[in-house]
């Protein structure tokens, strides 16, 4: 029969556990990436950038200042007063708006491929917390195990069933399975780091995942997934460069036309300005002045501008065909990958890990009969850890190659 693990075993398990407990916060995954759409900090910089980019729209729709010029002579007016007022009236200022409405489309955009990008960062770092405690359970019941086996064990070499040399065999086990779950405890803590990296928090005391690692059991199938590709994240932001390029063309279009500029102005003449036949107490008139002042695009027609614009935009067209092509590639490579997961994963779980459980009961029972080696019993434990840690891995690589797959479809 299978060995009964020791009741002071039970005891100590129970105590650092209710101990643990208290100190965890249990997190599902959905928790886990809320948290990182309000924290994470690739997105919160994000967020300030388009900020900025918003600024930019009234930056463009500034209007010049007037200009004003006072001044005097000694041979005409002793007074003279200038206001010069700009006239943006040919279209620059509505196409320079333009422009930088289109460009805070694109880093609008580039929030939503930093999020793309966060959560499939998120999700990868939550299926390593899940996995790292789930190996670390696997852990600590083989080292308990191995406990109660070096304990049934020494009782055998007592009475004389067994050679000396199993106890310092067992003991040598225990030993490294306790060594095991040392390394696999820290393998959580480094774990819940990187999550709690992601979720924009300070420290990762206590952050632990549920026991559930939800992946999907029957997806859309890779054409159909392939037929999402236009609308991700990554092709959309750079198509919006595309058209950011566009309407830059357009403003230093509209900048080539002439700037205008409306003068009024005034001079006040002094009384020795006046004719010698003037009535008594008459005053020399005032002079009023109107003009339009045209900017003539003769020698800079923004011919270089405009030409650095479309070279932009071929490259930003450029970059969707490229953005296509990555996205494809990430696709096809994570849904294979997580079909392979899949097989392996429900091949473990249904048949491995029920064949090496059954193997180790049969070798622990047969051992205590007398009719097997320790070395037979301990290599069926290690072979029944082994398929469940890589059962568990295989669970968790299905979750990471389909945030892959999330992740090259853009998912919301």
């Amino acid at each position: 029969m299978r060995f009964a693990r020791a009741l002071p075993v039970l005891v100590i398990l129970a105590v650092g556990v209710d101990a643990a407990a208290q100190e965890e916060t249990r997190l599902s995954l959905d928790d886990a990436l809320r948290a990182a759409r309000a924290a994470a900090p690739d997105l919160v910089v994000a967020r300030s950038r388009e900020s900025v980019a918003h600024a930019e729209i009234g930056v463009a729709g500034t209007y010049p200042n007037p200009t004003l010029a006072a001044g005097t002579s000694t041979q005409a007016a002793k007074f003279s007063g200038t206001v010069s007022i700009p006239l943006v009236i040919l279209g620059q200022r509505g196409a320079a708006m333009d422009a930088a409405r289109a460009d805070e489309a694109t880093v609008v955009l580039d929030t939503h491929v930093a999020w793309n990008d966060v959560r499939q960062a998120t999700v990868r770092a939550y299926a390593a917390l899940w996995l790292s405690e789930g190996a670390a359970g696997a852990r600590r019941d083989s080292a308990a195990i191995e406990t109660t086996l070096e304990m049934a064990v020494v009782q055998r070499v007592q009475v004389g069933a067994a050679p000396q040399l199993d106890a310092l065999r067992v003991h040598a086990e225990k030993l490294k399975a306790d060594a095991d779950v040392i390394e696999a405890t820290a393998q959580v803590l480094a774990a819940a780091t990187e999550l709690a990296r992601w979720m924009g928090r300070p420290e990762a005391q206590g952050v632990r995942a549920t026991r559930d690692l939800p992946v999907p059991e029957a997806p859309p199938s890779l054409a159909t997934l392939a037929g999402r590709l236009d609308a991700s994240v990554t092709v959309r932001r750079e198509q919006s460069d595309v058209r950011a390029a566009e309407a830059r063309v357009a403003r230093e279009h509209a900048l080539v036309r002439p700037g205008i500029s409306l003068d009024l102005g005034l001079d006040a003449f002094d009384n020795t300005l006046l004719p010698p036949n003037a009535a008594p107490g008459a005053e020399p008139p005032i002079n009023y002045r109107a003009q339009l002042t045209f900017d003539v695009p003769l020698f800079n027609q923004r011919g270089a501008f405009v030409e650095r614009e479309k070279a932009q935009g071929d490259v930003a067209r450029s970059r969707v065909q490229a953005a296509r092509v990555h996205a494809l590639a990430e696709l096809m490579a994570a849904y294979r990958t997580y079909e392979a997961a899949t097989a392996q994963q429900r091949t473990l779980a249904d048949s491995v890990v029920p064949a090496a459980q059954a193997a180790a009961k049969a070798t622990e029972e047969a051992y205590a009969l007398g009719r097997a080696q320790l070395v037979a019993v301990l290599d069926a434990e290690r072979s029944l850890v082994d398929a469940r840690v890589s059962a568990l891995q295989a669970q968790a690589a299905r979750a990471v190659a389909w945030a892959d797959v999330e992740h090259a479809v853009g998912a919301p």
